[in-house]
């Protein structure tokens, strides 16, 4: 069995009878009347019963049976606010004790007329009935007035001893301090819970705040992303239909006879030109069209450069031969980067694919390498017409560009570079463009460098 420490019981046991009839679903201006009523009571009930006790062997019968009355009175009030019939337990206080404290103030002179001032407050602090509080303050004042000039001076048993009186006053004004200091500092409790919640709006408003302006982000960065599908899908039918009608049209007339194997020959490697050149348009709408549905997967490596960059240019060497180009790649074999090899590849054949597109027939594409704060430098020069700037400025905004045909008329879907920017800002690198004097351009992409061979 616990023992529990007197002082310790009698705290816990006055803070249950303060709460008594309260619960949470309460209002808090009801929580803080009933708690007050029972504190004003249990405040007046040690005295009460002393003063009881003490008139009685002093054969004050009447004050005894008055001070008698007033603690039972106080234990009926902890009940019925115990059983939560509050409004009534709040009229059988004040009005029980402004008949009770006037006819004490008459008969004794004791001084308990100034517990009707208390009344007035009370009723101040417990009701919201305006005409009520006028009414009962106006009898509590005027009962007071009578006590205090009239009435007690001429009508009395016996009159109390001063200390009596004074006990009684002290006993009010204690009440008094002690009902208003409580209301003050509920009233403070309250305020503060209030700043609280203010405190808590206004932060939940910010993170609203926040979050429209995420929203209104990605709105905006979804309508870019809806214009440039349907940009896309606009060059996609103009002209990737082309080649497949020209390449399908050719063919029938080969099935009906209605073209010789010699005039066949004749536009052949122009229907290649438009194939090759729709298979690139098609890989490039494939990476695109994955990156924006699940994001780009990168799965970087420490990788030597010069092998792949080889086998890009092997796999368009009939190209450039055609177009009458001359590669010249001075890459290092001990030049090495980490990115992802298969993104690399992607970036560099669409690069080296624009050079060749731009490239006057004739001139030549460098390709060369540098390192420069802990990057990897590897730029791609043609001697074409260059970039413009205005589709550079699409470029850097992250949108498709018009298709520019090339020097021989060749044909794109303008994603090409933009495809490029993505997966290399995704290889935490970045794509450099900058004017090739006299003319073309130079692109540059930035990969990090290997740590361990730098």
């Amino acid at each position: 069995m616990i023992n529990v420490p007197p002082v310790s019981a009698a705290v816990s046991l006055f803070k249950r009878i303060t709460n008594s009839g309260i619960s949470e679903d309460m209002p808090f201006d009801e929580v803080k009347r009933t708690r007050l009523i029972n504190l004003c009571i249990l405040s007046c009930m040690p005295i009460c019963s002393s003063f009881s006790l003490v008139n009685f062997l002093q054969h004050k019968y009447t004050l005894a049976l008055i001070c008698f009355i007033v603690f039972v009175g106080g234990v009926s009030i902890l009940y019925i606010n115990y059983k939560r019939k509050f409004y009534l337990a709040r009229l059988i206080l004040i009005s029980g004790s402004t008949i009770l404290f006037t006819s004490s103030a008459m008969l004794y002179r004791n001084g308990a007329e100034h517990y009707l001032l208390l009344n007035i407050v009370l009723a101040l602090i417990l009701f919201n009935n305006k005409w009520f509080i006028y009414a009962f303050s106006a009898v509590n004042a005027g009962l007071y007035l009578l006590v205090y000039f009239t009435i007690s001076r001429h009508i009395e048993i016996e009159i109390i001893t001063g200390w009596r009186a004074c006990m009684n006053i002290g006993m009010m004004l204690i009440l008094f301090i002690v009902s208003l200091n409580y209301f003050r500092k509920e009233h403070i409790n309250y305020q503060q819970q209030i700043e609280e919640k203010h405190r808590e709006l206004y932060v939940q408003q910010l993170q609203l705040m926040d979050q429209k302006d995420v929203l209104e982000k990605n709105n905006r960065s979804l309508e870019i992303l809806n214009q440039s599908k349907e940009k896309l899908f606009s060059i996609i039918a103009h002209d990737m239909t082309s080649p497949l009608g020209n390449l399908r049209g050719s063919l029938n007339l080969v099935q009906y006879n209605m073209m010789s194997a010699e005039e066949f020959t004749d536009i052949s490697s122009l229907l290649i030109q438009q194939v090759e050149s729709l298979e690139g348009s098609l890989s490039n709408l494939l990476h695109w069209s994955r990156s924006q549905l699940n994001g780009i997967s990168v799965q970087s490596s420490v990788f030597a450069v010069m092998p792949l960059i080889t086998e890009q240019i092997n796999l368009f060497s009939p190209v450039i031969t055609k177009k009458d180009l001359r590669v010249v790649n001075n890459i290092q074999h001990h030049v090495s980067c980490r990115a992802d090899t298969d993104h690399f590849k992607i970036i560099f054949r669409n690069l080296l694919t624009n050079a060749i597109k731009f490239s006057t027939p004739g001139t030549g594409i460098h390709i060369y390498s540098s390192k420069e704060n802990g990057f990897v430098l590897i730029s791609i020069a043609d001697e074409g017409a260059g970039i413009a700037s205005e589709q550079l400025q699409l470029l850097t905004a992250g949108r498709i560009n018009v298709s520019t045909r090339g020097t021989q008329n060749e044909k794109g879907t303008g994603m090409g570079l933009l495809l490029c920017k993505e997966f290399v800002e995704k290889n935490h690198g970045r794509l450099i463009i900058k004017p090739n004097y006299p003319t073309g351009s130079v692109f540059t992409i930035a990969l990090p460098a290997d740590t361990v061979s730098a």
